[in-house]
């Protein structure tokens, strides 16, 4: 009884001091410029300063671990990646979260999909069209990405597996990389991420073909999506906010209801749509766990399309 009294005048008095909010990402960047913009209005909905502290290392998996190892009190959150949350427990062994049961999630900070794109004088301006352009070239078609294991280099064998195709991917060291090298005529298509392609866009010497999204993408609004193309493929980039689970849910709720209220302000949508992102949907608590249950599903399917045993 003590000790509930003791969790209950917690929750009660929550928020009493200042928050730390973990980025597991090195600072600058898009990555950042959501973060700092989410903990802008975070700090006004729930009336306390809240404070970022980067934590990088291990493609983001030292600044999750110390996260989830946080005192459960509500004053020490995350901002995680799908990709941290659901793939790297199933490829970087030994690490403190082996899956949802090992955190609590609070709330979606933002979505930015995957994004087909190709030369501007590329024969082919559709995914329909790419994937005919691929089917009559098996194995003779490139296309660069982000890494083997990141939503874009898995984008490339999903629409494999579901089109019958076999385009090569080719990982690159990055998104300067990629460019150069689908500019160059080195490969031929690009899977990446809008911001990272827009200014190319802009000058007429790319064209986006497809987003992989569920959703309309207001960045390239005449865009298609690969799902009114008949492939049912949401990949991209998500940020959870997170907790230690053990975090009470008194607390817990009070932080999902923020977030929520700050991603339904018309300024923070305004600012996911003007740097390439999305408004996440709106989900419970159960909809968060269950969505991310289904990607770690969707991410052990894809390392067994890439012929890579899952650690767990």
């Amino acid at each position: 009884m003590a000790a509930l009294g003791a969790t209950t005048a917690l929750a009660q008095d929550w928020p009493s001091r200042d928050i730390t909010f973990i980025i597991p990402y090195s600072p600058g960047g898009g990555t950042d410029m959501l973060a700092q913009e989410f903990t802008r209005k975070l700090s006004e909905v729930i009336g306390a300063t809240v404070i970022i502290d980067y934590r990088p290392g291990g493609s983001g998996s030292v600044g999750t671990g110390i996260a989830v190892r946080a005192p459960a009190d509500g004053y020490t959150v995350a901002m995680v990646s799908n990709g941290n949350l659901t793939m790297s427990p199933l490829t970087i062994p030994g690490l403190p979260w082996d899956g949802i049961d090992d955190y609590k999630v609070l709330g979606k900070i933002g979505d930015q999909p995957v994004v087909l794109a190709a030369r501007s004088d590329a024969e082919w301006s559709t995914l329909e069209d790419y994937i005919a352009f691929a089917k009559s070239r098996p194995g003779n078609v490139h296309a660069a990405t982000s890494g083997q294991l990141t939503p874009s280099g898995l984008g490339v064998e999903m629409l494999n597996a579901q089109a019958g195709l076999d385009v090569v991917a080719i990982p690159m060291s990055g998104g300067a990389e990629s460019l150069t090298q689908l500019l160059g005529g080195h490969v031929d298509a690009l899977f990446s991420y809008g911001p990272a392609i827009k200014g190319q866009v802009d000058a007429g010497e790319l064209k986006p073909v497809a987003v992989f999204s569920t959703t309309p993408y207001p960045f390239f609004a005449d865009t298609g999506l690969a799902q009114d193309a008949g492939y049912n493929m949401d990949l991209g980039t998500k940020f959870y906010l997170i907790a230690p689970k053990d975090l009470p849910e008194d607390i817990a709720e009070k932080l999902r209801a923020a977030t929520l209220e700050v991603t339904a302000q018309d300024d923070f949508q305004a600012f996911l749509t003007n740097n390439g992102y999305v408004k996440p949907a709106e989900l419970d608590a159960a909809g968060m766990v269950e969505e991310l249950h289904t990607e770690e599903q969707l991410n052990r399917d894809a390392l067994t399309l890439i012929g890579q045993e899952p650690v767990l």
